[in-house]
């Protein structure tokens, strides 16, 4: 069975001391889909 897990639980401390949303933020950084070559390349 799959189980969601927060992302507070897994963002760095200072990251998940800022709150939910600051964590969600967190990894949308790192996860986004750049579509646009030239800023995937920068």
């Amino acid at each position: 069975m799959n189980q969601l897990v927060a992302f507070t639980d897994r963002a760095p401390a200072l990251i998940a001391a800022s709150g939910d949303r600051a964590a969600y933020r967190f990894f949308e950084f790192f996860t986004a889909n750049i579509r646009n070559p030239n800023t995937r390349r920068a």
